[in-house]
């Protein structure tokens, strides 16, 4: 069965920006991010991740995309990921 992908509202995408980039740069004590920035190369680990994931989960009220992190890895990609989620909880389509 193939994953139907759910067009995301404009503040749901925000909102993801907004938690995702926060934790992000909260895990890799960093400032300004490019979402082509890749976790594991900008310092991650394992630890750090599972860290980032509670707090996102969190924050947003969903299941981080876990396989996003360790497959793409990059801000853009995890930040789309969850937006999708966000989308899905909500059941936003626009």
């Amino acid at each position: 069965m193939q994953e139907k992908h759910i067009p995301v509202g404009r503040n749901v995408v925000d909102r993801a920006t907004a938690v995702v980039t926060e934790e992000w740069c909260r895990a890799l004590d960093t400032t300004d991010p490019s979402p082509a920035d890749d976790f594991f190369a900008a310092g991650g680990n394992s630890l750090l991740i599972a860290t980032m994931i509670d707090r996102v989960e969190q924050r947003l009220g969903i299941l981080f995309p876990v396989e996003v992190a360790f497959i793409d890895g990059t801000l853009g990609a995890l930040i789309d990921a969850c937006a999708e989620r966000l989308a899905t909880a909500e059941g936003t389509t626009a």
